[in-house]
């Protein structure tokens, strides 16, 4: 997992979100729901015309999420003249994508890939982590390295609960209510999870447990219970 040189948004400011997908009801209904969320704003276009416009209009947006499928994009010129028009981070955003796809998009500078099929919560964790210039891919379109070719990590029961709710982007008091722990007891399992993991911080555990494929795993529910 790297990161690139794009435009990188401050955590604490708002995140400003371009949605294009030539699916209209897909495109408006994922906009208004990222607007219902503290922090976010999100605007939606159907075709890429319309999204260049968007962009001419508006003063910046740090993601922009389209759809490969959307009206205008010609392969990868679409992709490549959209991201030499803007410093928004432009990540592919598909249902399905054939790997050489990905790569080929990665090659021209998209800031990732991101599954429509992933759970909303860690959609938003997901333009979080682009934003801030983390190069997103699910585990399947990730090349694994000698040292990350293995999902096995010895993490107790509850730790890979809690290492599956950082996935999602749940901050500690979120994870305590779920788990109904203290705080303090959640702190202490993000730390023993950074240094199991060998990360500093959140973001480096939900960039190794990606490497590791593990978010596949514990997106979909197959967490064990203490």
């Amino acid at each position: 997992m790297t990161s690139y040189a794009r435009n990188i948004a401050p955590a604490s400011e708002e995140l400003r979100i371009l949605v294009v997908d030539h699916h209209a009801l897909i495109c408006e209904t994922l906009a208004a729901a990222l607007n219902m969320e503290s922090g976010i704003y999100a605007e939606s276009a159907t075709s890429l015309h319309a999204a260049h416009d968007r962009i001419d209009e508006t003063a910046r947006f740090d993601v922009v999420l389209l759809d490969y499928e959307v009206t205008g994009m010609d392969g990868m010129n679409g992709l490549r003249h959209l991201i030499d028009k803007t410093d928004s981070a432009v990540v592919l955003f598909a249902s399905s994508a054939n790997p050489m796809i990905v790569e080929r998009a990665i090659a021209a500078g998209a800031g990732g890939f991101i599954p429509k099929t992933l759970p909303f919560r860690a959609l938003k964790h997901a333009l979080r982590l682009v934003a801030e210039g983390v190069l997103y891919l699910p585990a399947q379109h990730m090349r694994p390295t000698a040292e990350d070719n293995t999902t096995e990590i010895d993490l107790t029961p509850r730790e890979m609960r809690v290492l599956g709710f950082l996935c999602e982007g749940m901050q500690n008091k979120e994870i305590g209510r779920e788990l109904g722990l203290e705080d303090g007891i959640i702190k202490m399992d993000v730390r023993s999870i950074c240094r199991k993991m060998g990360a500093r911080n959140r973001t480096q555990i939900v960039i190794e447990a990606m490497k590791r494929g593990l978010p596949d795993i514990l997106l979909s529910g197959q967490l064990s219970s203490e």
